[in-house]
C-alpha cells in the first residue's frame, strides 16, 4: 500500500493553501525540498535558460511506488500529514500537497522513480495538468522529476520574469541556502551544462562558507551558541569588517527550514548596533532548533514565514547569542597593501566592504582643528585624566514583551593586547606596538566609542558636570528649539543645565566634564543642528542625541594629546563593551603586521 494519500476536507480547510509557483526559483525549492523530505544523500539540479527551458531534479531518496505516483499530483495528496494535529507539528519541509499539482498544471513534466524494493521503475508525464503517459520504466533508486516550457500555457506570466541571469541568480542563491541547511547533503547545481555550485555533504560547515562567501570570511567566522528553555540557538556570525548593503547575507533556519523574518533580522543587526555603519548588514547562518509544538510553518503558501509561540524568548536567545560571540572576539581590521592597485584607487581593509564615506560621518566635525572657546586641549603632560566608567550591560524587558536590550554589569569585549605607546602620527593617529604587528588607532572615532558609552550609561548614573563660570547663550534655530524641547531631559541627564532664554536661545549654565575638561556648550547646538539636518536618520531617535553629542564632544583629529593622555584613552577604549567600533560602525583600530612590513621593504 503506498504512502500517500488525499486530506480529508477538515485537513485541508486549516491549511493555508495558495499558490506556490510564482517563477522557476519556486520550482526548484519545491522539488528539492521534496528530495530533503525523501532522505536524499545527493541531489543534482540542472537548469536551463534560467529555468525557463527546463528544471531537472535528480535524487537518491526513497522514492515512490506507482500507487503514490498517481495520487502524487492530486491537490492536497502528501504523505506528510494525516490528521489535524499532524499540522501543528511538522516535522518535514513539504506538507501542503499542493507544489506538483501546480508545477504540472503550467507545465510540461516528466517523473521518473523507484522504491529500494521494487525491480522496476515508474514513469508519469503529464502537460498542462493532464497525464499524457503512465507506466513502468528501468530506472535508480529515488526519483528525476524533468519541468519543460514552464508556464508554456500561461504567456502572461512568463512576461514577469527576469532574463535567464536574474531567474539564474535566484536559483543559486536557494541551493546555496539549502546546502547551508542541510550540510549532510550532497547539492550539485549546473546552468546550461556548466557546474555553479557543489556542496560535498561532508558536514563541513566552515568549507560551505568559504564557498559561498569566500575564505577570508570562513577563516573569520565567529561561532555562536544559546540555549533556551524550548530549544537552541547557534551558528556563524562575520565580524564587523565582513558585511553587506543588504540583508542577503542574513541567513535562518528554524528546525532545518530556510525561514525569511524581519524580526529575526532586525534582532540580528541590534546585536551588531554601533559594530557597522549605517545600512550595512551583518552576514550570518543561524540555526534555530526548537520544539516543533513552538512553532507555527503553517502561515503562508511559501512556507518561509514562521511564528514563533514565544518570540520574545526567541529573540533574547538570538540577541546574547551575537552579542556574546562578537564580545569574544577582538575585531580589529588586518591592513593589507597591494602595490599594484596603490596608485589607482584607496587601501581598503581586507574583506570589508565598509563605506568610510557613509552620510552619517559628519565630516567637518571629524576633520576641524577648532578649539574650544572656554578651554585650552593643549594639557600638561601631568595633569590628572579622570577615567570614563566602564560600561556594563543589564536587560530590560517592557510590559508589552518586546525585546529591549540596554546597558548591564557583565563582562566587557575581549580586549586587544600591546606593548607600548610610539606616539602620535599626524595628531590624528596613535601608533601602538603589539605582537608581531602594531596598531594605528584613530584617535577621535576611538574617544567617540568611549563617550557613546559613558553618555548611554549617563540614564541611569549621576552626571559630572562643570558649572561655569559666566553661563553662555546659544542662539538656535526655530527647528533647534523644537528639538530642545523634545530632548529635554535627555539634555539634562547628559550632563547640561540650561533654561530656555526667549524664543530663539537658550542659556546654558552647566556642561558635562568629561575626560578632564568640559565640553564646549556649542557642540550642544552642533549636535542639535545635525540630527535637525537628518545625518542620524538612519539610527533609533532615542540615540540620536547621544551618538551626535559622542562626535561632537569627541577629541578631534588635529589634537595634539600627551603621553599620559593616549595611555588613558585607549585605557578607557579597551574598558569599553565595543572598543573597535565608532558609534557610526567606522573602525577604531586597525593592525598592520611584521609580514606586510616585510613584504614593503622586500625583507621576504
Amino acid at each position: 500500500m503506498g504512502k500517500i494519500n488525499i486530506l480529508e476536507q477538515d485537513i485541508v480547510s486549516k491549511i493555508a493553501a495558495g499558490e506556490v509557483i510564482e517563477r522557476p526559483v519556486s520550482v526548484v525549492k519545491e522539488l528539492v525540498e521534496n528530495s530533503i523530505d525523501a532522505g536524499s544523500k545527493n541531489i543534482v539540479i540542472e537548469i536551463e535558460e534560467g529555468g525557463k527551458k527546463s528544471i531537472k531534479v535528480i535524487d537518491d531518496g526513497e522514492g515512490m511506488s506507482a500507487d503514490d505516483v498517481k495520487l502524487a499530483f492530486k491537490r492536497h495528496a502528501t504523505s506528510k500529514i494525516k490528521n489535524v494535529d499532524d499540522i501543528f507539528n511538522i516535522k518535514t519541509l513539504g506538507f501542503r500537497g499542493e507544489a506538483l499539482t501546480s508545477i504540472a498544471a503550467v507545465s510540461n513534466l516528466s517523473l521518473q522513480t523507484k522504491t529500494e524494493g521494487e525491480s522496476v521503475g515508474t514513469i508519469c508525464k503529464i502537460s498542462g495538468g493532464e497525464i499524457k503517459e503512465f507506466g513502468e520504466i528501468a530506472t535508480n533508486k529515488g526519483c528525476i522529476v524533468e519541468v519543460n516550457n514552464l508556464f508554456f500555457n500561461t504567456p502572461a506570466r512568463l512576461k514577469f520574469l527576469g532574463n535567464a541571469t536574474y531567474e539564474s541568480s535566484r536559483i543559486t542563491d536557494l541551493i546555496s541556502k539549502l546546502a547551508i541547511g542541510n550540510i549532510g547533503i550532497s547539492f550539485r547545481l549546473t546552468m546550461d551544462g556548466k557546474e555553479i555550485f557543489y556542496s560535498s555533504g561532508n558536514g563541513d560547515y566552515k568549507e560551505l562558507i568559504a564557498k559561498i562567501y569566500g575564505v577570508n570570511l570562513a577563516r573569520e567566522a565567529i561561532q555562536i551558541e544559546k540555549d533556551f528553555d524550548n530549544g537552541k540557538i547557534w551558528g556563524y556570525i562575520s565580524a564587523p569588517s565582513f558585511n553587506r548593503g543588504n540583508r542577503s547575507g542574513e541567513t535562518f533556519f528554524v528546525n532545518g527550514r530556510f525561514v525569511k523574518d524581519t524580526s529575526l533580522s532586525s534582532c540580528l543587526e541590534r546585536a551588531y548596533k554601533t559594530a557597522l555603519p549605517v545600512k550595512r548588514f551583518p552576514i550570518a547562518l543561524v540555526f534555530i532548533n526548537i520544539d516543533n509544538s513552538m512553532v507555527d510553518v503553517n502561515v503562508h503558501p511559501s512556507k518561509m514565514e514562521i511564528k514563533f509561540r514565544d518570540q520574545n524568548q526567541v529573540h533574547q536567545a538570538l540577541y546574547y547569542a551575537v552579542n556574546d560571540g562578537l564580545k569574544r572576539h577582538v575585531l580589529i581590521p588586518k591592513e593589507t597593501f597591494d602595490w599594484s592597485r596603490m596608485k589607482k584607487e584607496p587601501r581598503s581593509t581586507q574583506g570589508s566592504q565598509l563605506n568610510f564615506e557613509t552620510i552619517m560621518l559628519p565630516k567637518s566635525e571629524y576633520n576641524t582643528n577648532n578649539f574650544s572657546k572656554i578651554y585650552d586641549r593643549r594639557t600638561d603632560s601631568e595633569t590628572f585624566i579622570k577615567e570614563a566608567p566602564v560600561i556594563k550591560k543589564e536587560v530590560h524587558v517592557d510590559k508589552t514583551h518586546e525585546f529591549t536590550p540596554v546597558t548591564e554589569a557583565t563582562d566587557v569585549s575581549k580586549k586587544f593586547e600591546y606593548k607600548r605607546i610610539l606616539g602620535q602620527l599626524f595628531n590624528t593617529y596613535i601608533v601602538v606596538e603589539g605582537q608581531n604587528e602594531f596598531y594605528l588607532i584613530d584617535q577621535h572615532a576611538a574617544h567617540e566609542r568611549i563617550l557613546y558609552e559613558l553618555f548611554s550609561k549617563r540614564y541611569t548614573r549621576a552626571t559630572e558636570t562643570q558649572v561655569l563660570v559666566a553661563p553662555q547663550v546659544i542662539s538656535l534655530s526655530p527647528q533647534e528649539m523644537m528639538l530642545i524641547e523634545y530632548y529635554g531631559d535627555d539634555i539634562i541627564k547628559l550632563g547640561f543645565d540650561y533654561s530656555v532664554f526667549g524664543t530663539d536661545s537658550i542659556l546654558v549654565r552647566a556642561v558635562p566634564y568629561i575626560f578632564n575638561k568640559p565640553v564646549d556648550p556649542m557642540a550642544l547646538r552642533d549636535a542639535l543642528d545635525r540630527i535637525n539636518n537628518n545625518e542620524y536618520s538612519g539610527f533609533p531617535e532615542n540615540e540620536r542625541l547621544i551618538i551626535s553629542m559622542s562626535c561632537h564632544s569627541a577629541i578631534r583629529a588635529g589634537d595634539t594629546l600627551s603621553q599620559i593622555e593616549m595611555e588613558e584613552l585607549i585605557q578607557q577604549l579597551v574598558n569599553t563593551q565595543g572598543p573597535y567600533t565608532c558609534p557610526h560602525g567606522r573602525p577604531t583600530i586597525i593592525s598592520i603586521t611584521i609580514n606586510e612590513l616585510e613584504k614593503m621593504f622586500k625583507r621576504t
